[in-house]
């Protein structure tokens, strides 16, 4: 697994940069199949099915941009 930094936003707009697991894929397509799961505020939340991040601490959903 590799660490990527991504752009993502939440529900509201906010965007925040964030470190995000990926596969070794993930270098060569830059898809976000390939990203495992993201970390926010010390969180790592993995993507639901339709690859969006909701947080279990904060309740914010985020998506990546």
């Amino acid at each position: 697994m590799l660490k990527q930094n991504l752009n993502i936003k939440d529900q509201f707009g906010i965007k925040y940069s964030i470190q995000a697991t990926v596969d070794h894929h993930f270098g060569a397509s830059q898809s976000c199949a390939h990203v495992k799961y993201i970390t926010v505020d010390g969180e790592d939340i993995r993507p639901s099915f339709d690859m969006f991040f909701q947080s279990t601490s904060s309740g914010k959903i985020f998506k990546i941009i």
